[in-house]
């Protein structure tokens, strides 16, 4: 099974406006509205200083993470 820890420390590819980057996020967190499918969202600085969201990852009813 994967957790929280495993994604926040892989190198993830970032676009942001038309440029491209291989970032570790900052932060990671599940986000899993009750009796749906959720997701895994990770916060990224950019070189520029700009911080970007994205879904790393979804989660099932259960609670597992799937890559």
């Amino acid at each position: 099974m994967v957790k929280l820890e495993d994604l926040a420390k892989k190198e993830y590819e970032i676009e942001y406006e038309g440029s491209k980057y291989k970032l570790k996020p900052t932060k990671v967190w599940k986000v899993q509205p009750q009796g749906r499918k959720g997701f895994v969202m990770a916060l990224f600085r950019l070189p520029t200083g700009k911080v970007v969201r994205k879904v790393v990852a979804k989660v099932d009813e259960q609670g597992n993470i799937i890559t």
